[in-house]
């Protein structure tokens, strides 16, 4: 090859070259032109802050473990605490508690409430929110219930969905809308039920849909069964959810003429609907709101009353002097198998003290049966069950035959209450052959 032909060759060599730097840069450059918005959507669309997950103890311990230190625990009246992803909450027997969701800068307004009964386990799998308003993920929470019962309320963000997912031992439960559920884990089985609200419930390749008042099973090693019927809830709209509907509001009591009542709304409490009753003044005041059930219980096994409530402020120690003045009073009237009438009566305090110079613990100007008042922490959620068929027999009294009216009422001198929610669920006697 001569020198001319050295010197084209090399030159169409450079020529090729630079071309190949040319496109190689604008590659490089349309590459980096697609990647930087592609990953900066990513990361508005994809980065999380946590949802803050908070548990208080109502009775009892309530124990929060965790894999790389002690475990903590959460004891009755005390601050809540926190609950981080990975974490367990565990109740023993004589337990019970509250796992609260919020968004990380609103303690006001819970995404979510799960009542924690006794012998129960709940792991935290995920707690986490978009991080930017601009992202269309969802609001995310996912939990495993290794055994025990819950009841939860998922509440309507507004703002974007809200995915909350339960595993168990034995399947898993997808909440596809805001409602009220309750699931119950035991070795053999898992019961879902839907109060309001819509759930899927799949395990061993099967899914079914429960809608309201619909309840499933999944079995050990077994796809689910369903919808089968719930548990019967005998009170109507107690979650306030309808307002007043169900709901008759009784007249103000007050003692003192130049006194003032007070006022009885349904308000927002923790994000949800619930009854609020405040009355500042001197003298005796009370004020109540009934409904009418007039329900048959004959031969009903279980007969589960559960409230939710906060006691914001009583001015008068437990519930005064005869017991009589509590700040939160549930009444039932009903007649017993011998169709005499009867009242059930259970109040609930927050300060004072019980001794044999102080309050009674029970309301001595009250017919018998008489229980004994329920302290509960001032200013915090709380939530009561009790089976009535069984507190009843405790007393040596005969069950209900029929329960005639349910009763909400507030009672004192200066007090402040909020109740959020109100059930009395019944099961039928099983009947074998």
């Amino acid at each position: 090859m001569n020198g001319n032909g050295t010197s084209e060759f090399l030159a169409q060599k450079r020529q090729r070259l630079a071309w190949f730097v040319l496109f190689g840069g604008f590659i490089v450059f349309a590459a980096i032109a697609v990647a930087i918005p592609l990953l900066a959507y990513r990361y508005v669309q994809d980065t999380t802050d946590k949802l803050t997950v908070l548990v208080q103890s109502n009775q009892g311990t309530v124990s929060i473990d965790n894999a790389v230190g002690p475990p903590r625990a959460a004891l009755p009246g005390e601050a809540s605490q926190t609950v981080n992803s990975g974490e367990t909450v565990l109740t023993d027997a004589t337990a019970t508690g509250l796992l609260l969701v919020y968004l990380p800068d609103d303690t006001e307004t819970a995404l979510a409430r799960f009542q924690l009964y006794g012998t129960t386990s709940v792991r935290v799998i995920t707690a986490e929110q978009p991080r930017f308003e601009s992202s269309d993920n969802s609001l995310d929470l996912a939990v495993t219930l290794t055994g025990g019962r819950v009841r939860f309320v998922v509440a309507d963000t507004l703002q974007r969905p809200f995915l909350v997912s339960v595993n168990t031992p034995h399947g898993a439960i997808s909440v596809r809308e805001p409602g009220e559920y309750s699931l119950d884990v035991n070795n053999e089985v898992t019961q879902v039920t839907v109060q309001q609200g819509r759930v899927d419930v799949s395990a061993q390749g099967r899914s079914i849909v429960l809608e309201p008042q619909q309840r499933a099973e999944i079995a050990l090693n077994a796809p689910p069964e369903g919808p089968l019927p719930p548990e019967r809830d005998l009170v109507q709209n107690g979650s306030f959810r309808d307002r007043w509907t169900r709901w008759v509001q009784l007249a103000w009591n007050v003692e003192r003429a130049d006194q003032p009542e007070g006022e009885v709304n349904i308000a927002d409490v923790l994000g949800e609907a619930g009854l609020q009753i405040i009355r500042t003044g001197e003298g005796h005041a009370d004020v109540g709101v009934r409904q009418i059930i007039n329900q048959d219980v004959t031969d009903y096994e279980m007969l589960l009353l559960e409230m939710n409530l906060i006691i914001l402020d009583q001015s008068l120690g437990v519930c005064g002097t005869v017991g009589s003045e509590c700040p939160v009073i549930v009444r039932m009237e009903y007649d017993d198998v011998d169709g005499n009438p009867q009242v059930w009566q259970q109040g609930f305090y927050a300060s004072g003290e019980i001794g044999p110079d102080g309050p009674p613990d029970v309301c001595v100007s009250c017919p018998p049966p008489r229980f004994e008042h329920y302290q509960v922490p001032l200013g915090q959620l709380f939530f009561f069950q009790a089976d009535l068929i069984s507190e009843l027999q405790r007393k040596g009294y005969l069950p209900p035959r029929r329960i005639k009216s349910l009763s909400l009422i507030a009672s004192g001198h200066n007090f402040a209450v909020e109740i959020l929610d109100i059930s009395l669920l019944a099961e039928e006697e099983v009947v074998d052959g």
